[in-house]
């Protein structure tokens, strides 16, 4: 007997030996991997936020394009929490957050990751639309599934349905081998809803940086008969964009030829125009009239009506030598309603031999008992009355600061009240005061915001967009007609894909429909 040896067994491999250290990923992967991570909406809200917390710091710390003194404070230590501290911030570029490279590198960041985020949804919705409804299986086991029995042929029955359907704006197509099935689908739009809602914030963030960085904003405050140049130094206040440069101011002039204002009978004004002359090189432009909510827009600056105050015309002689001839701007007292009041600087030539005028204003005053002027409730300058206290000496006047904030020392030399055409003798006739006549002086915002159309079409969209992310939702419906003794059974199914709650009474209509719609449909065989 012959033994038949069994061929040799291969032994097992050898299980893969583990490295001992990690795969450590190479350039390209690691770039890969930032790419995905950088896309993420979790990423971008990360990057917002960061941006939010960069500007809040920027209000609590002094900024050196807005308030440059006060960064100057803060780097000697005169001011803020020291110099070793400031020294720190000013390494950080905290003095100046939104130059900072890290806050551009910020900037830069999120709308890369917001282009990341949102060009992938808009791809996925565009399949989405050109993608035909899909056809259904097993439609009995869905739960919103009703059973019709019609007289009507399969192919007929379908055709009602197919109707129905188009009323209700699905998008329809006729699946199966021999089209016993309408397959229709609705609500993709409420994905298109949130893109266009997030569209929204995209334009609205780069309009705010475009306006941040190439705008500006400027306040200027005019007595009638006066006028400005749009130039840097003319400003009362301005705040530039970033990128927005001295070569950058258009240089008209604009001229106050005249302000009217009218009131309510409660006093409240109704309306302040100012009149304004724009020049060009010494050529008169247009004449307009600036009121609230109708601003003048003129080579790219738009000047907007702030507010108003009184500007009485003050005349002060010394003798024959006019020291002042000008129209003193007041401006209204806190607390005080109708009381208008401000400093004229008379003479500062001399640190020791100053002169300046505290004046207040009353535009309908009333004499009291004693002949002082009486506050009243009307705001008109009817009857206006002007008291003028004279003070000399070493006022400080020639400081950098607001005409009110002079040393007032040991109080007043003298003092006067003035009606309009009055003049009135001070310090024992060695200067005379004339009240020539009571204007008014108009405040002007003059701007230039480049990305306001951006703002305004990114606020429009918001609320484009909210609609059909709120009120729609993704839904199909499919109908499969049979031949059946007499007609066809028809199966009508249907699936929501949100809002499954708001779907029950849409099928119930649907149903409700095709029942009127196929002749002697018989009520449902089954429950949903």
């Amino acid at each position: 007997m012959t033994e038949t040896a069994s061929p040799p067994q291969a032994p097992a491999p050898a299980p893969p030996r583990r490295p001992r250290l990690p795969v450590i990923p190479g350039p390209l992967e690691t770039a890969a991997l930032a790419w995905r991570r950088l896309r993420r909406m979790s990423t971008a809200l990360l990057l917002l936020f960061a941006l939010a917390a960069a500007s809040v710091v920027a209000t609590v710390i002094p900024q050196e394009p807005v308030t440059a003194r006060s960064v100057a404070d803060w780097r000697s230590g005169a001011a803020g929490p020291g110099a070793p501290v400031a020294s720190v911030l000013d390494a950080l570029s905290l003095f100046d957050v939104f130059g900072s490279p890290w806050f551009l590198a910020l900037t830069v960041l999120l709308f890369v990751s917001l282009t990341g985020c949102l060009v992938p949804r808009y791809r996925a919705f565009a399949r989405t639309l050109r993608r035909p409804p899909p056809a259904g299986r097993n439609l009995s086991r869905l739960s919103h599934h009703e059973v019709l029995a019609t007289t009507l042929p399969p192919g007929a029955a379908l055709d009602a349905a197919d109707a129905v359907l188009a009323r209700r704006r699905f998008r329809r197509r006729r699946v199966g081998a021999a089209g016993e099935q309408l397959a229709a689908e609705r609500g993709a739009w409420r994905e298109g809803g949130s893109l266009v809602f997030h569209t929204a914030f995209y334009l609205l963030l780069l309009g705010a940086v475009i306006g941040k960085a190439f705008g500006f904003t400027g306040q200027i405050t005019l007595a009638e008969g006066s006028a400005f140049a749009e130039t840097r130094i003319a400003y009362d206040a301005a705040e530039p964009g970033r990128y927005w440069g001295l070569d950058d101011h258009r240089g008209f002039v604009v001229a106050l030829d005249d302000f009217d204002v009218s009131y309510f009978p409660n006093f409240t004004p109704r309306d302040f125009v100012s009149t304004v002359t724009v020049s060009e090189q010494g050529q008169q432009v247009r004449t307009e009239r600036i009121r609230v909510n109708h601003p003048l827009r003129h080579d790219g600056m738009t000047l907007y009506q702030l507010g108003f105050g009184m500007a009485p015309h003050l005349i002060v002689r010394a003798g024959e030598q006019v020291l002042l001839d000008e129209r003193v701007l007041l401006t209204p007292q806190e607390g005080t309603p109708n009381l208008w009041a401000g400093t004229a600087k008379v003479k500062f030539d001399d640190l020791r031999r100053q002169l300046a005028l505290d004046l207040a204003l009353v535009p309908n005053a009333a004499l009291g008992a004693d002949g002082q002027p009486v506050i009243t409730a009307d705001p008109r300058p009817t009857n206006p009355v002007l008291v003028g206290s004279l003070y000399f000496g070493e006022l400080g006047l020639q400081r950098p600061v607001p005409a009110a904030e002079f040393d007032r020392g040991d109080g007043p030399v003298d003092t006067a009240m003035l009606r309009p055409g009055a003049t009135a003798e001070l310090a024992k006739g060695s200067l005379t005061v004339e009240f020539a006549d009571l204007g008014y002086w108009s405040g002007l915002q003059v701007s230039h915001a480049p990305g306001r159309e951006l703002l305004l079409l990114g606020g429009g969209l918001v609320l484009v967009g909210l609609l059909p992310s709120l009120y729609s939702y993704r839904r199909r419906v499919w109908v499969q007609a049979r031949a059946a003794d007499g007609g066809a059974a028809v199966t009508v199914a249907g699936v929501a894909l949100h809002r499954k709650a708001a779907f029950d009474d849409e099928f119930a209509a649907i149903v409700a429909a095709l029942r009127a719609a196929l002749p002697s449909a018989t009520p449902p065989t089954q429950e949903r």
